[in-house]
């Protein structure tokens, strides 16, 4: 408590201070001199779909520059969430967690089907499946943006989009080569090229990382070192600008991951379950272990292969008219092998592909987007109209080999999502200090699948409806969803440092498919809904040092909201059931600050808190008035801070940075039994020490640590539930640590 109230106290302390004036220009030579030396950069950020200063957008967004990525070490979306207020990240294997941004999540984890997340990431502005190792190499910036999207991005969500987007090519030669090592046998090496070939016309850059580390949790049944690193990743990015107002961007990205599969180890049971009262040896057995060792009994790995290609092509038509085009393809293909209860029992596993194929299932997504861009200035004016189209199905035959209590079954999945969309945006300038803009979207959603499960022998099993003796292979389903989703925003600008905004949006998420599923009204669920509105204030303040502050407060109002929870489905599988379960409320407020005290010191925190909950009971699913949303922690704060040090033209640059985030406590799931289990608060320090440009020779030495203090703490797996009888969690790094030499060359 004492935390929270300087952490208050602070806020109220910041927003106080006054902006910059008139009077403050006026002030001495000196101190004006000394505001230049130490000024705060800003972040160029593209959440209305053109480059912008991040401090002139009315939208809730936090933005990671390349720098900031590198200061604390993010490889992983695990390691991005320490940077983010708001914002969480969860799910059942390593490197393929989820975001939670403002209480909402990535909603259906069926294997072998499309998840229609309520928080979408974007690789330059296309939808995809980017997460984990392998994506966090030459890049520009990281943006979160909060609340409902949809009237300006490609795909709908309910809760936020994640933008990740790369370097761009430019028109100078230059270039780097890293590498690193460190501690579990950790190596990595990374490589960028940037490299004009035609002056002005055509450039290229080459971008690659390539990274291997033992893994830190050891089965003491198999031996096998679980929770490694194995992947390779690369990018080719070609500029070509023929003429003045005229620009194709091709981006050409891929990666393979060849690593151990994600532990899991068991955290507690239910005596009552009998499943969870024939766990009850090896939880004593586990506990004794520690969360470093695991029970279980096979090997397990994670295969996957991603492929992405992306044209952007923008023209000029006239000082007023650009025209803009956006076409990709990705393909990602998975094979797993994963037992999920950390038991030697056979109680759930997926298992390896049997001989003559190489993956499990897969996903093939075409996009295309075109917009119009124009701009009246007599009005001020700026408007977007555009189309946008995504298929997407697995690519071939999927199919996935379960094993649940012993019995082994085959399903064969098959799906097809189409979607559809208009959307026009605008921004009108009402005078010098108020702006009004807004949007509108009409989406049709379109959502086809299938599933067929057999034994060994090639015979049809499956049940349809559960339990009616009825005997069907396959089973196929479809969906079709439409609606609106809008927003309106009034900024005010009272200086040039002070922006003031109010927005309300009304979102939407396609509703889809619950396959297998436990009983006939279960098979499709509806689409879900929001009513947002924001609150925020972004500020550029003298105090005699710069400041800079940011914060929102918002309330979000949901409608059938969807809400997931795992199920077992006899004699088929263990699986996730979507559910509307009615009205919830999320909301809370978020508030980032960044102080420059003097050009060789930075300082930054944020501090969010969040109340989400569903509004009604809704018994047999997992909603409970007013008990927080499952993986959400209420409260978040960060710090972080940097310090370059003088030194001589020989010695060249040092640099000291750190720092520290805290999550509370989260609920693992929100079932009305007494089962309501938590994982508990953590926080983690991270610190880093870098000489740069040694001797002027373009050499940079850093050694770099994170969880310092070797902290415990969970990041997802399996929650306990009465259909369950047990959970099993899998953990966060340990202590890292390493050192790393880059060689520069160019500009």
């Amino acid at each position: 408590m004492k935390t929270r109230f300087w952490i208050s106290a602070s806020v109220l302390a910041l927003v106080a201070a006054p902006p910059a004036t008139a009077q403050d220009q006026a002030a001495p030579a000196e101190h004006a001199a000394a505001s230049e030396a130490t000024v705060i950069d800003d972040i160029v950020v593209t959440a209305r779909r053109r480059e912008e200063s991040l401090q002139s957008v009315p939208v809730s967004i936090t933005a990671v520059s390349a720098a900031a990525l590198e200061q604390m070490g993010v490889r992983s979306t695990d390691d991005l969430q320490r940077a983010l207020p708001g914002v969480n990240v969860s799910g059942q294997r390593r490197d393929d967690a989820s975001f939670y941004v403002r209480g909402q999540g990535p909603g259906i984890f069926s294997f072998g089907q499309r998840n229609f997340t309520s928080v979408a990431t974007y690789f330059a502005e296309v939808p995809a499946l980017v997460s984990g190792p392998g994506v966090f190499f030459d890049l520009g910036n990281v943006q979160i943006l909060k609340g409902p999207q949809g009237t300006l991005f490609g795909r709908n969500t309910t809760g936020g989009a994640v933008l990740f987007e790369p370097q761009r090519p430019t028109q100078e030669i230059g270039g780097y080569a890293k590498v690193s090592a460190g501690n579990y046998d950790y190596r990595e090496l990374e490589a960028v090229l940037n490299l004009p070939v035609v002056p002005d016309i055509l450039s290229i850059r080459l971008a690659g990382n390539v990274a291997r580390r033992d893994g830190f949790t050891t089965s003491v049944i198999s031996g096998q070192k679980l929770d490694g690193r194995d992947y390779q990743a690369y990018r080719a990015s070609v500029l070509f600008t023929p003429a003045p107002g005229f620009e194709n961007l091709t981006i050409v990205d891929g990666r393979t991951k060849e690593q151990s599969g994600t532990s899991a180890v068991l955290r507690q049971i239910n005596p009552d379950v009998p499943l969870g009262a024939a766990f009850a040896p090896y939880l004593a057995q586990q506990q004794a272990l520690g969360i470093r060792k695991t029970l279980l009994p096979i090997p397990l790995h994670d295969h996957q292969s991603g492929f992405g290609i992306t044209n952007k092509t923008s023209w000029d038509v006239s000082d007023a008219i650009t025209l803009k085009n956006i076409v990709s393809f990705r393909r990602n293909r998975v094979d797993q092998a994963s037992d999920f209860d950390g038991t030697p029992i056979n109680t759930f596993l997926i298992q390896n592909v049997p001989a003559g194929r190489r993956w499990q299932i897969g996903q093939d997504q075409f996009t295309e987007e075109f917009q119009v861009q124009g701009k009246a200035e007599s009005i001020g004016l700026n408007y977007i109209l555009g189309f946008y189209h995504e298929t997407t199905k697995p690519g071939f035959p999927q199919e996935v080999r379960q094993s649940l209590f012993g019995n082994v079954s085959v399903r064969d999945l098959g799906y097809r999502d189409e979607s559809n969309a208009l959307f026009a945006h605008a921004e009108i300038e009402l005078n010098d200090q108020f702006q009004l803009s807004g949007g509108f979207r009409y989406t049709w959603d379109k959502r086809e699948a299938s599933i067929g499960v057999f034994n060994l022998a090639g015979q049809c099993t499956q049940q349809v409806p559960q339990g009616s003796g009825n005997i069907l292979c396959p089973f196929a389903a479809s969906g079709k969803f439409k609606a609106p989703s809008y927003n309106v925003t009034l900024q005010y600008t009272p200086t040039d440092r002070v922006l003031v905004f109010g927005s309300y949006r009304r979102g939407y998420k396609s509703g889809g498919l619950n396959l297998p599923s436990p009983a006939p009204e279960f098979t499709s669920f509806d689409p879900e809904y929001v009513d947002s509105f924001e609150l925020g204030l972004k500020a550029d303040w003298n105090i005699g040092m710069p400041l800079r502050t940011n914060m929102s407060v918002f309330l979000d109002k949901y409608e059938d909201i969807q809400i997931s929870q795992p199920v077992v489905i006899p004699g088929v599988a263990i699986t996730s059931l979507v559910q509307n379960v009615g009205k919830a409320t999320n909301k809370g407020f978020e508030f980032e600050a960044t102080a420059k005290p003097a050009e060789w010191l930075s300082l930054g925190g944020f501090v969010s808190y969040l109340d989400a909950h569903s509004d009604v009971t809704v018994p047999g699913t997992a909603a409970v008035k007013g008990r927080q949303t499952a993986f959400q922690p209420r409260w978040k704060y960060g710090l972080n801070g940097r310090v370059e040090l003088p030194a001589s033209d020989t010695l060249g640059t040092l640099s000291l940075s750190a720092d520290y985030s805290w999550q509370s406590v989260v609920n693992t799931n929100e079932t009305d039994d007494r089962f309501v289990t938590t994982y508990p608060s953590y926080g983690l320090l991270g610190a880093r020490i870098e000489l740069a440009d040694v001797a002027s020779s373009g050499i940079d030495l850093a050694l770099f640590g994170s969880n310092l203090t070797n902290k415990k703490y969970i990041l997802g797996g399996f929650p306990l539930t009465s259909s369950l009888g047990f959970e099993a969690a899998y953990y966060g790094e340990p202590r890292m640590y390493g050192v790393s030499a880059r060689v520069r060359f160019g500009n």
